[in-house]
């Protein structure tokens, strides 16, 4: 998982400040793969399952869900939880906890080091997704053009086709993988994981390798599909990329085999 995004967050909401309800209304600038929204309101539950995981008896020792951030913020709000309350009571007092104004020093600081999980791991889910995405349109964007060039020109041979992809900014080796793509297509398994349906789809469109790094951004998604499914969207949206580039490499494909018969 890479924690640099989250670090530099937090780096930069401590200077500034800023108070829970404010970091609450920043949101990631450019996510148009997902509803980032969703992103941030999963976020908040699993801030608060963690938190809540601490507070049972025999099991705030053992390691369990733990990061800085949420384990800072049970100790600003372990003093506060009230004696005997049962698990539903204790989720609903941190969820209390967590409205503006807070009563004392101890509990802004807790609304702010909860803000910081949820906007740093909004930040570290959305753009991870939303990187992937960005890769895979341009590929299928460049596709298209190239496939558009192809089809204007009247006689096709090296040359004009070199310049059709100098426009396009395409190489030769990419060229290759492109015309490549459709026999080599690989399709998911019906119980594939959504990780695993993605790194497939990634590949065959983009010819990259899984990121072995990402899988907690996916296991967090899925985690929380039923109830906030940017997930689903986030693929839906890859897939719709993957169908239209391959259409097109297909295309492109018969375009060349056509001329140069």
């Amino acid at each position: 998982m890479r924690l640099k995004i989250m670090l530099l967050l937090l780096l930069c909401l401590n200077g500034a400040g800023l108070s829970f309800s404010v970091t609450q209304e920043i949101l990631p600038a450019g996510i148009t793969c997902c509803d980032e929204k969703k992103i941030r309101q999963a976020m908040t539950e699993e801030v608060l399952a963690r938190i809540l995981v601490k507070t049972e008896s025999g099991l705030r020792n053992k390691g369990l869900a733990g990061d800085y951030l949420s384990d800072q913020a049970f100790e600003k709000i372990k003093r506060h939880i009230p004696d005997g309350a049962d698990t539903d009571q204790r989720l609903a007092f941190l969820r209390e906890m967590l409205q503006p104004p807070a009563p004392d020093r101890d509990i802004e600081e807790f609304q702010t080091l909860v803000g910081h999980f949820i906007q740093g791991m909004t930040l570290e889910i959305g753009i991870t997704m939303q990187d992937e995405y960005d890769q895979a349109f341009q590929v299928k964007e460049k596709t298209l053009k190239l496939l558009d060039h192809l089809e204007k020109l009247s006689r096709l041979d090296d040359e004009s086709l070199g310049r059709a992809l100098f426009q396009v900014d395409l190489t030769d080796k990419e060229l290759k993988r492109i015309r490549a793509s459709d026999r080599r297509w690989k399709n998911s398994a019906a119980d594939a994981s959504p990780f695993k349906e993605f790194n497939t789809l990634k590949r065959n469109i983009t010819g990259h390798a899984p990121d072995r790094d990402q899988w907690l951004v996916f296991e967090l998604a899925e985690k929380y599909r039923c109830q906030f499914p940017f997930l689903d969207e986030f693929l839906e949206n890859y897939r719709r990329v993957a169908s239209v580039f391959r259409d097109a490499a297909r295309r492109v494909t018969e375009r060349l085999s056509v001329s140069w018969e």
